[in-house]
């Protein structure tokens, strides 16, 4: 998966005749393609059938989508794919933007996502925050967000007042996640509702508990 991921990001462009996913594409969905594509060659040309989508005209965001919808767990798929773009030299500005844009991700799940691998990769959780205030989100739904992903209170506190979230915000998104926890719901990627992807067969015609520091 984590080559997929990457393939979609920085756009790979080598293949190999075992990625032939555009020959199902006009019978089924990009999920559905890319299931049956990677099925074929044993799940090893992830990469190749990233590059031959984004050649097709697929974004990153559609790419990543249909890994999704073939049942992998969103926060794993955002958090491996900007784990990917951050070592590939991508802001987590950029990524934040991106991961904003796939269709039917909380927004909730993508800030998780993008917070544990940005962690992990030594961008503070205060960057995560402003990123995603940046890409829009509520605060409310960012502090849910970087709560979700399993950071302590004291580096969410010290993340959420360094940007400038008052202490009733930090309240409020850590119930909701506590909430989202014990209910399995979640936020959706606009905080409203509306996703922004294209998941259908048809490229888009546009663009293309650790202790963290805070």
């Amino acid at each position: 998966m984590r080559k997929i991921l990457l393939g979609a990001i920085i756009g790979l462009s080598s293949m190999t005749a075992s990625a032939a996913i555009t020959d199902y594409l006009s019978t089924m969905s990009l999920g559905d393609a890319y299931l049956q594509a990677s099925a074929d060659c044993g799940g090893a040309c992830d990469a190749e059938l990233a590059a031959e989508l984004a050649a097709a005209g697929y974004s990153a965001t559609d790419i990543i989508a249909a890994v999704i919808a073939s049942g992998v767990s969103p926060v794993t798929v955002i958090e491996t794919a900007t784990a990917a773009a951050l070592e590939a030299g991508v802001s987590v500005n950029d990524v934040m933007a991106a991961v904003m844009q796939i269709d039917g991700v909380s927004a909730i799940d993508a800030i998780a996502g993008v917070t544990q691998a940005a962690v992990a990769n030594n961008v503070s959780v205060a960057a995560v925050m402003q990123a995603a205030t940046s890409a829009g989100i509520p605060a409310v739904t960012v502090v849910a967000g970087v709560v979700s992903s399993g950071q302590s209170a004291a580096v969410v506190a010290s993340a959420a007042a360094s940007v400038g979230f008052a202490p009733g915000i930090v309240t409020a998104g850590t119930a909701i996640a506590t909430n989202n926890a014990a209910t399995g719901a979640g936020g959706n990627a606009n905080g409203n509702g509306n996703g922004n992807g294209n998941s259908g067969n048809n490229p888009p015609t546009g663009g293309t508990g650790n202790v963290s520091p805070a």
